[in-house]
């Protein structure tokens, strides 16, 4: 319990909004606003005041009591994730710039101007602040910025950090030892997560087994009630959704994020310059196709298949082009080390780039290529490195790259800069294989649900005709001496075909996007898997109707 109070503590204390104005200018709004539509409410609509609606109508103003308490912990929360998310990969840039010997406070500074680090470099500054305009020392920097950090593990890093400043320990050495540890803690945490994706498996999978259970039930209800069973079929489809739906979101919450392409808008690799030119004309080809076969009367089902066809093949490009980048990343470590060596050993980049692009470096190697006819122009030597790193695509590559050419800028020592990178890279890329198996596990899996979901559900579907139909073989008049529920028994076949045809598009939707997750793969990246788990269903659904139709003869 004190922990969590403590937690909480910590997450108010880093609210970035001076507290009289958050009360001024957000609380009192919030609550004023949700008094006076409570108000309004009670007076102009009547029933509010009965109950149970007087339990919604004072929801009201309470849900606008806990929007104003939690919205700060929601806040530091994110601000958490986000300094978390990336302390890795900032302690190996603070270890590339300490390796140049730089000035701590000119390090702060270049780390502070860092955006893509987005919370965490706003913590850099505030220190970089305090020392420069305050004339603080770095350990009361430090110290006064931990107090206040929504992140324990910054926060710990930071209070280390003071007191080898305050024992005259070399600042490289230090940093050395940290980021052995924050490198360990981050994969201890990665490995977690993905240990958990065990647990989320079984979990979905007996979730939905469960629901399927549901939707057979839904099929036989009528047997044994007169009611109407359509509004049955729609909460099997709104279990279905919110099952879904829940483990989608665990997942995205529970797993770090890792993601293979690289976010610049500056430069972008040619695969995805391609993919770019291609989906405009992707998503007329499916408005087209699906307005063609729906006004030609084609079944639902197909109106469906037939449309998604066009998304296979940006999907299919994706797929192609990540086998090319995970390729470039696994060669990279052996590029960057031989780069530090050759450039140590000749004085010159290029030089160097015009011995590595004889070697054969995969994929890699043609970006090599590019990147020595760029440096050989002596043009911008920081731009040149910044192409290559833009078109591969990776988002490693992007981020170890500019480590490696700001300590080049900075005057460090390339073999020492390019042992320190080829460290944190090599265990980065070791995590991610186990992503991506887990990934494979996972696929298999959802894949493997959709062709049991189809049979289950269009097996249902059959049977509800075979029991349709049998209600004309019974004769009427005994209704008159004994109730038989089957006699009155409405089975609603077409309502039962939409929500099933539905429910296997849900699956294939929610599907794909956990592969995206799972994989970090690029955001276009569910088209590939959503078309082909959406042609599995429907397949297998047709394959049902006509096997389970040749032995259930109505």
């Amino acid at each position: 319990m004190a922990g969590i109070m403590e937690k909480f503590a910590r997450l108010y204390a880093s609210f970035d909004i001076p507290w009289r104005k958050y009360i001024m200018m957000y609380a009192m709004p919030i609550l004023l606003t949700t008094i006076f539509v409570t108000i309004y409410l009670s007076i102009a609509i009547s029933f509010f005041t009965q109950f149970p609606f007087i339990i919604i109508l004072y929801m009201i103003p309470a849900f606008g009591v806990m929007l104003v308490m939690f919205f700060p912990l929601l806040k530091g929360e994110k601000r958490k994730k986000e300094i978390e998310r990336y302390m890795h990969l900032f302690i190996t840039r603070m270890a590339v710039l300490a390796s140049t010997r730089l000035p701590r406070k000119e390090i702060f500074r270049i780390l502070s101007e860092v955006r893509e680090y987005g919370a965490l470099s706003d913590e850099v500054a505030k220190i970089y602040n305090l020392m420069e305009y305050w004339n603080l020392s770095l350990p009361d920097a430090t110290r006064i910025v931990a107090k206040k950090c929504p992140s324990v593990e910054l926060a710990d890093f930071l209070d280390r950090l003071a007191h080898s400043a305050d024992a005259g320990e070399d600042f490289e050495v230090f940093l050395e030892k940290e980021r052995t540890v924050v490198m360990e803690t981050y994969a201890i945490k990665y490995e977690a997560a993905l240990s958990q994706m065990d647990v989320y498996k079984e979990t979905f999978v007996s979730m939905l087994i469960s629901m399927l259970f549901f939707a057979v039930f839904v099929a036989i209800l009528p047997m044994f009630t007169t009611g109407d069973m359509t509004i049955f079929l729609f909460l099997t489809l709104l279990g279905f959704l919110t099952v879904e739906s829940i483990m989608l979101y665990a997942i995205k919450v529970r797993l770090p994020e890792d993601e293979v392409w690289h976010n610049r808008k500056d430069v972008r690799s040619p695969h995805e310059m391609k993919l770019l030119r291609v989906l405009p004309f992707t998503y007329l080809a499916v408005i087209i196709l699906f307005l063609i076969t729906y006004f030609l009367g084609l079944p639902l089902a197909l109106v469906i298949a037939i449309s998604i066809v066009p998304l296979f093949y940006p999907g299919y490009l994706i797929h192609t082009a990540e086998s090319d980048l995970i390729n470039c990343d696994t060669n990279y470590d052996a590029f960057i080390r031989a780069v530090g060596s050759y450039i140590e050993a000749k004085g010159s980049d290029v030089t160097a780039m015009e011995r590595l692009r004889k070697h054969d470096f995969g994929k890699l190697t043609k970006y090599i290529d590019t990147l020595y006819k760029r440096l050989l122009t002596r043009i911008d030597k920081k731009m040149a490195w910044r192409y290559f790193a833009g078109e591969t695509g990776s988002n490693l590559i992007s981020k170890f790259t500019d480590m490696f050419v700001t300590g080049l800028d900075m005057g460090g020592n390339p073999r020492r800069i390019s042992k320190i990178i080829s460290e944190s890279y090599v265990r980065m890329i070791g995590l991610r294989k186990k992503r991506f198996q887990s990934a494979a596990n996972l696929t298999g899996i959802l894949y493997g649900l959709m062709v049991g979901m189809a049979f289950t559900l269009y097996t249902t579907l059959n049977l509800m005709k075979m029991m349709a139909s049998m209600i004309k073989y019974y004769p009427v008049n005994l209704e008159k001496y004994i109730h038989i529920p089957l006699l009155s028994a409405h089975f609603p076949i077409q309502t039962a075909n939409v929500v099933f045809l539905l429910l296997l598009v849900i699956h294939a939707l929610v599907s794909s996007m956990i592969i995206k997750i799972v994989s970090g793969s690029h955001k276009h990246s569910i088209y590939l898997h959503f078309s082909m788990l959406v042609w599995i269903g429907i397949m297998v659904s047709y394959f049902t109707n006509w096997a389970v139709g040749r032995v259930l003869t109505f």
